[in-house]
Parts: structure tokens; sequence; C-alpha cells
């Protein structure tokens, strides 16, 4: 019976050490204090993120008009600025 006992106790202490892997695991899992927040805030920096670039992408549409008016520009004083 002393065996059976001592297996019984490798068991239990078997058991006990995996079931506080298991904890320390799932901790470290677990949300950390602020993280919300942190997720929170990366949400909404991503959202004036994407507003930004569509900005930025519209100016850029309106910068490559604006060059374009101005060679029309140029392109119609070139022949009044040679005649003088």
């Amino acid at each position: 019976m002393s065996q059976i006992t001592q297996l019984q106790a490798q068991l239990a202490e078997a058991l006990d050490a995996l079931r506080s892997a298991l904890s320390a695991r799932e901790a470290s899992f677990a949300e950390q204090p602020g993280e919300v927040e942190q997720r929170e805030r990366i949400a909404a920096l991503e959202a004036e993120n994407a507003e930004l670039a569509e900005e930025l992408e519209q100016l850029r549409a309106k910068r490559d008009k604006d060059v374009a008016a101005l060679d029309d520009l140029i392109a119609q004083l070139k022949p009044l600025i040679a005649e003088v």
C-alpha cells in the first residue's frame, strides 16, 4: 500500500503543478489594467489616421488639378512673353 500512497502523492503533486501552470497561463492572458483604454485609443487613432489619409489624397488630387491649371496658364503666357 505504501507504493500506492506514494503514487497518489506524486499524482497529486503533478496535478497541483499543472493547475498552477494553467492558472499562471490564464493570468498572462487576462487583460492588464488600462488595456481596454489602450485598445480604444488605438482604434481612435487608426480611425483618425484613415481620415487623414483620405484628406491627404483629396489634397493631392486638388494639387494635381492646380498644377495642371498653372501649366495651362504658363502655356498661354509663353506666347505673350515672347512678343515682349
